[in-house]
């Protein structure tokens, strides 16, 4: 009887272990994904502004790229690695959302929502974010990668939009 006891204890332990490190391994994992779409989004806009600014680009009249160009970036495309690559890469504000400054919704609605976001107007890029656990923890992370301060999931300055194959960058 003892033996069972003790192998019940060394059982429970093992799986409390076991757990904490799954736990752990996937937090890492996420923080890495969160790190490596704020690079992406960090990239994209670096590339938006030099574009702009040095007349490399069709600029509007408020002075930045109309579009994002994938032929900017020589064959590698920053990644918004929380969602899947099965998506349109760049959504294009329409003229009616000149001002404003996120997307709506801020995280990937439907499966098939663009992985980012650019407002010409502004010359903004963001990124997507999938739908998290809680509301919070999708704030959180859509706040990491674009660098911003939402505090809701429809922050003001934006409005429902879609993703319409003409409004995407075929370059």
């Amino acid at each position: 009887m003892r033996r069972v006891v003790d192998l019940v204890g060394v059982l429970v332990v093992a799986g409390i272990a076991g757990g904490y490190y799954a736990h752990t391994r996937l937090n890492d994992s996420e923080n890495e994904q969160l790190e490596e779409t704020r690079t992406a989004v960090e990239r994209l806009k670096g590339e938006v502004v030099i574009r702009s600014q040095s007349g490399q680009a069709d600029v509007n009249p408020r002075g930045w790229s109309a579009t994002v160009v994938p032929a900017w970036f020589g064959g590698e495309l920053p990644k918004n690695t929380l969602l899947s690559e099965d998506r349109p890469w760049v959504e294009i504000a329409p003229v009616e959302h000149a001002n404003w400054e996120h997307p709506k919704p801020v995280y990937d609605e439907s499966g098939h929502d663009a992985a980012f976001w650019y407002n010409p107007a502004l010359g903004i890029v963001r990124a997507r974010v999938p739908m998290m656990p809680t509301d919070k923890r999708t704030i959180d992370a859509y706040n990491r990668v674009n660098s911003t301060s939402v505090k809701t999931l429809s922050p003001a300055g934006s409005v429902e939009s879609t993703v319409l194959p003409a409004a995407n960058s075929t370059d």
